[in-house]
This record gives C-alpha cells, sequence and structure tokens, in this order.
C-alpha cells in the first residue's frame, strides 16, 4: 500500500546514507526501520522472552554430594599457581 511521509533533510540524509551504504533501496530501510520499531513498542504479552523460548532446556542435575564449583575453583587456582611457578623457575 503506497504511504508518505515527511522527513527532515538531515534524517532524509541519513537514510540516503544508510541505503547507500548497505546497498538496498530507501523504502526497504524505512520499512525495516518501522518494523522494528513498533516490535519494540508490541505489548509484553505478545512478547516471547528467552527463557520460555528454552524452558524446556532447563533441569537439574544431581551431583550426589560434590561440590563442583569450589572443586573446580582449587583446581583451577593450583593450575595458576602451577604456572606462576614454572615461570619464575626459566
Amino acid at each position: 500500500m503506497p504511504f508518505s511521509i515527511r522527513l527532515d533533510q538531515a534524517m532524509l540524509n541519513k537514510l540516503t546514507n544508510v541505503a547507500v551504504r548497505t546497498h538496498r533501496r530507501m523504502s526497504d530501510v524505512v520499512r525495516e526501520a518501522l518494523e522494528l520499531y513498533v516490535v519494540g513498542h508490541e505489548p509484553e504479552e505478545d512478547v516471547v522472552k528467552p527463557y520460555d523460548r528454552m524452558v524446556h532446556l532447563i533441569g537439574r542435575v544431581d551431583s550426589k554430594g560434590a561440590n563442583r564449583s569450589v572443586d573446580t575453583g582449587r583446581e583451577f587456582t593450583a593450575l595458576l599457581q602451577e604456572r606462576r611457578r614454572a615461570r619464575r623457575a626459566r
């Protein structure tokens, strides 16, 4: 559907630069900008949140009492200390 819009010269220059730089028609650039603007202003309930997209992947793992985050931290600290000692020995 045809549509007209009035732009000031500065905005027209910016639009022209984007169209030339991206090798697209000005109408395509305006259409994409409007789409992004409208989607950004849709009501919250229509927007699918990242959590909702991944909820089927989120779960819990039983580590059978192991405290892996602490163990990993200790192992990493030991690795860094070993590297520091190796550098000093050279």
